[in-house]
């Protein structure tokens, strides 16, 4: 009987005839007088020779495993990766004066029954300043001129509503006269305590074009002896 073996790599079964079943003749030594040789017999089984030579045949067409193997698990070239993309920074520059309030800017203050006007900050806008992902104006408090919270406010600005920290409304003009209302909240950005002005701050920073780099004012004043209020001034820049 033959043998049989399966072939993994095409799942496919052929069966190998059994060898000892192939007649391999072997040539007889010629006799003294003759030295004549002798025609070589087959007797092997006419089905058995076409079956190895069909095997044969198919060995030559079955792929060799082992070599795609090998090309399959060749070291992959690792893609290169981009640089980390940097923070924009804006050319540091310190604005040569800090100016008065304007005359104008005074007396639409006091029309509004405003007082106890104060300085509260003169920077150098920066990419996060008007960056619409951040939606803020930050004021780090160890960097104002002036505190312009009161003991209670700053009381409630350290308080926390559903896990987020309070904040509060105050009315906030421009140097042409515009008025709109943002949200004053306390956070901490890196290591310092920061003031933050946010809702509506990006519609602010549109409508008054303000850039990185340019330096404003911030100034504070109590509307009626009570209500914080903010006037911001744009300086341009250097």
């Amino acid at each position: 009987m033959g043998m049989s073996k399966r072939v993994e790599s095409l799942g496919m079964e052929i069966r190998i005839p059994d060898l000892s079943q192939i007649y391999i003749p072997k040539r007889r030594r010629g006799s003294s007088g003759g030295g004549r040789k002798e025609q070589i017999k087959t007797e092997t089984d006419p089905c058995v020779l076409e079956a190895a030579s069909t095997l044969m045949d198919f060995t030559k067409t079955v792929p060799n495993v082992e070599r795609e193997k090998s090309r399959n698990t060749r070291k992959r070239k690792t893609p290169t990766t981009s640089e980390p993309t940097r923070r924009k920074m804006v050319k540091k520059t310190e604005y040569p004066s800090i100016p008065e309030m304007s005359d104008e800017m005074r007396e639409r203050i006091v029309g509004m029954g405003g007082g106890e006007i104060h300085l509260v900050i003169q920077k150098q806008v920066q990419h996060t300043d008007i960056s619409k992902n951040h939606g803020r104006l930050s004021l780090p408090i160890n960097k104002l001129r002036f505190d312009f919270t009161t003991e209670e406010e700053r009381r409630l600005l350290n308080e926390h509503e559903n896990k987020n920290k309070k904040g509060m409304d105050v009315l906030i003009i421009d140097d042409v006269g515009r008025e709109r209302s943002v949200c004053l909240k306390k956070w901490k950005i890196g290591s310092s305590d920061t003031y933050c002005l946010m809702t509506q701050w990006n519609a602010l920073v549109e409508v008054i074009g303000l850039k990185a780099g340019e330096h404003i004012q911030l100034w504070s004043f109590r509307k009626d002896e009570a209500q914080l209020c903010l006037a911001l001034v744009k300086l341009g820049n250097c």
